[in-house]
């Protein structure tokens, strides 16, 4: 009855290792990055490095107890793991963006169901899987992260303060699209960015910007649309550069990385946007190795709002941050 139950423990930590790897390459993949860039000190790695080395450690308790173990409880703890590690390996095959997600979705909850059954059954008396217990335990994990999360975005400060004294400057100024209205006008969120990135143009914290986002058929791109007005303000077109194809914050972030932070060697950029869209940016420039400050459009939005772009915005930073979508 020991050897079986370590040999399924053991098994509980390979496959644990396994599923580890499996997620922080599809993490570095989806960022079109390789492994050799990996940090451990990147959010979504310290996050799920930590889940894992945690799992491996109370997997270990288990091994060394020596309290009698029920096997089949072990056995359903692996074969939830498997099963973690299939979900997984099938996004890879996945191409639907909404698809993905509610895989990864699932991937997560098998994951923190196996971390939390192993610290429970550690400690349970009966070495039993309570599964109401479980789902307990887990839904508090997840109240906790997202609430955390929600901080973070809530409280975002811009860099604003640190370029007062027009000392401070950066490569270029990055305008992240937003909507455009009737085919060729900026909508409101959109005018309040172009009127943040005139303001960094202006007063020459930046010599150039770089204005993103694609759009829909037979209409000006979100891009287009912001240089339209730019030059109305009087921007000479020649500091203007257009990536009028991304439909994401992703893929403005990727655009910005290899056609010109890389490219021309940069050594900051300054992102423009919402407050709100800023803390899960910034991240994302964190993971790619860009040198990020932003600044915040002045869009007024009421504190309901704010609150409910911030809960949307938490969601999407926590899928950023474990699975490198955004």
């Amino acid at each position: 009855m020991f050897k079986t139950k370590n040999f399924i423990l053991f098994f509980i930590v390979i496959v644990a290792v396994f599923s580890e790897f499996l997620l922080v390459n599809l993490r570095y993949s989806n960022q079109n990055m390789m492994l050799d860039e990996f940090s451990v000190f990147k959010t979504g790695n310290l996050i799920s490095n930590g889940m894992t080395l945690m799992l491996i450690v109370f997997v270990l308790l288990n091994i060394f107890s020596k309290s009698k173990y029920r096997n089949g409880v072990l056995l359903a703890l692996l074969i939830v793991e498997v099963v973690s590690v299939a979900i997984i390996l099938l996004s890879y095959t996945v191409g639907d963006k909404d698809y993905k997600v509610i895989l990864y979705v699932a991937y997560f909850i098998f994951k923190v169901f196996i971390l939390v059954s192993s610290v429970l059954v550690y400690f349970s008396a009966s070495k039993k899987l309570h599964v109401f217990n479980n789902l307990g335990y887990i839904l508090l994990f997840f109240v906790v992260l997202f609430l955390t999360t929600i901080y973070f975005v809530y409280n975002f400060s811009d860099n604003a303060d640190n370029y007062k004294s027009g000392k401070k400057k950066a490569d270029a100024g990055v305008i992240l699209g937003a909507a455009v209205w009737g085919g060729n006008r900026p909508s409101p969120v959109l005018r309040e960015r172009i009127n943040k990135g005139f303001e960094i143009y202006e007063k020459k914290y930046v010599s150039k910007l770089i204005l993103t986002g694609g759009g829909s058929p037979n209409e000006l791109t979100e891009a287009e649309v912001q240089k339209n007005e730019l030059i109305k303000y009087g921007v000479d077109p020649r500091n203007l550069f257009v990536e009028a194809k991304s439909n994401s914050t992703n893929e403005q972030i990727q655009f910005v990385k290899t056609k010109y932070y890389k490219k021309f060697n940069y050594q900051k950029i300054i992102l423009i946007s919402d407050n709100f869209h800023l803390f899960r940016a910034t991240e994302m420039c964190k993971f790619n190795n860009i040198n990020a400050d932003a600044f915040s459009s002045d869009t007024p939005l009421s504190t309901e709002s704010y609150i409910n772009f911030c809960i949307k915005e938490s969601f999407a930073v926590l899928i950023f941050w474990l699975f490198g979508i955004g």
